[in-house]
């Protein structure tokens, strides 16, 4: 299939890539313009072209010119774009995931421990590095590129989202992260959304960590998905090991996930209501970054325990002793409710076909999916 022009796409995607940058919704913009917000909508939706004096207006409220707005673009085979690059260390030749965020290119590695258990993933350059500039090389049209959705977050779930939707430029990718790391990506600009799961299945500590980063209501918090968290163990372990408490015998050996995590948020204050010491606890300081990881470690007998979802444990053979249900969020800025590609993601999120394959996941539940949290004070 041929790819959509650069030039069919000028109207439609880049005065709301430029109103995002201003933090604008679609009906301030129209408010600040005189004009109504499904005008903006239909431009935006390439279903309508503005007149001249209606385009100053729109490109004086975006501090940019016209021709930024609607003018046409050089397509390139080959491209080199400045990123920010999330990640430490990656070498020249690393396949990057690419989205523009707040106004920036911001690059994440496309392969990592924690996803390649699916395989390489799709990647959008090849990071390069003349000078003292980081850059990407991509053969990608920008205009395309500028509508990649990043989502940040541990739940394996996630993986659900990513890809094309028809009909529509860009397209999702899932940065495989726990819950801490993910609200740090969203909070610096590096992704649109992040994903997080604290104790309880009614999702108030979500919020609670969620206020140490948003004071000011900008982001929106939806439910994504509920499953059952507890101890994988390791086949034939089930005897030995009934609870926390049992991580303080020398013969059980633990894979830790990372600070910040939900799974070590919860763990810590295990372990600190009944008065273990991490230093007691075998394989304490042997951290993984993703369920996935602490479970493969378990199936190759590194390791005992560790907290995880039911799902995952099933999926590696594991033997599973269930502790709690947790609610796992989705924050997004308001900012970004209305782009197109967010919408579309949402509404497949609220179908009823996206819940039943959820609930096709062990341990998994979403009848609440896609809902709309309230947040006090906002």
């Amino acid at each position: 299939m041929k790819p959509q022009s650069e030039s069919s796409l000028d109207g439609s995607h880049k005065m709301a890539v430029y109103r995002r940058e201003k933090q604008l919704s679609q009906a301030e913009l129209a408010q600040r313009c005189g004009l109504s917000r499904q005008f903006v909508n239909l431009v935006e939706a390439g279903k309508t072209q503005p007149n001249v004096q209606v385009a100053l207006r729109l490109a004086e409220a975006l501090g940019c010119s016209v021709e930024d707005l609607f003018g046409s673009a050089k397509p390139a085979d080959d491209t080199t774009l400045t990123v920010r690059l999330e990640g430490q260390n990656l070498p020249e030749g690393t396949r990057l995931r690419i989205a523009r965020v707040s106004g920036r290119w911001v690059g994440h590695a496309a392969d990592t421990m924690q996803s390649f258990g699916n395989g390489f993933a799709d990647a959008d350059a090849i990071l390069t590095r003349p000078g003292t500039k980081i850059s990407a090389r991509t053969h990608h049209s920008s205009s395309d590129l500028e509508q990649n959705i990043a989502i940040a977050g541990c739940d394996p779930a996630l993986a659900l989202l990513q890809g094309n939707i028809t009909g529509m430029a860009g397209r999702c990718f899932w940065v495989n992260c726990g819950s801490a790391r993910a609200l740090e990506l969203l909070a610096s600009g590096s992704v649109h959304a992040a994903g997080l799961h604290y104790s309880g299945a009614d999702g108030k500590e979500n919020l609670r960590h969620i206020e140490r980063f948003d004071t000011a209501g900008r982001w929106q918090v939806l439910r994504f998905t509920r499953w059952e968290q507890g101890w994988m163990l390791r086949p034939g372990l089930q005897k030995k090991f009934h609870d926390t408490a049992d991580l303080g015998s020398r013969d059980i050996r633990l894979a830790n996930r990372e600070p910040g995590s939900g799974s070590r948020h919860w763990l810590d204050a295990q372990i600190a209501e009944i008065g273990v010491s991490d230093k007691r606890i075998r394989g304490y300081d042997q951290e993984y970054k993703s369920h996935w990881e602490c479970a493969r470690t378990l199936v190759e007998k590194q390791a005992d325990v560790a907290v995880g979802p039911r799902a995952v444990a099933a999926v590696f053979g594991l033997e599973f002793l269930p502790v709690m249900e947790v609610a796992f969020d989705l924050v997004i800025p308001r900012t970004l409710l209305d782009h197109p590609r967010i919408q579309a993601i949402l509404q497949r999120v609220r179908s009823r076909g996206f819940r039943r394959e959820i609930e096709m996941l062990p341990g998994y539940q979403a009848p609440e999916a896609g809902m709309l949290l309230e947040r006090a004070g906002v």
